[in-house]
């Protein structure tokens, strides 16, 4: 697993987007190779991969609203999406 900085910015790669799917009532993230069927955590995770929020900006923007510790979740997430190549860091 990578380690993710803090500082960093996450953005999605040029190859990904994300779309919702009215049939599953859920967004996806679509990449060439397949798509991920996101739950509402991890879409939020996603949506704030628009290349403006730090890492610690989502971690703490999460956490304050599921009143609970999520580093570790979106830490894990980003780091998966960052292996796979379909977010980049900046």
């Amino acid at each position: 697993m990578n380690k993710i900085s803090y500082t960093a910015i996450p953005v999605l790669s040029p190859k990904t987007r994300i779309k919702w799917d009215p049939i599953r009532q859920k967004h996806m993230l679509l990449f060439p190779e397949g798509l991920l069927v996101l739950n509402q955590t991890a879409q939020e995770i996603i949506i704030m991969c628009d290349g403006k929020h730090q890492v610690i900006d989502i971690v703490k923007l999460l956490s304050d609203k599921y009143q609970l510790c999520v580093e570790t979740d979106v830490l894990y997430m980003l780091s998966r999406l960052v292996e796979k190549r379909l977010l980049l860091l900046e």
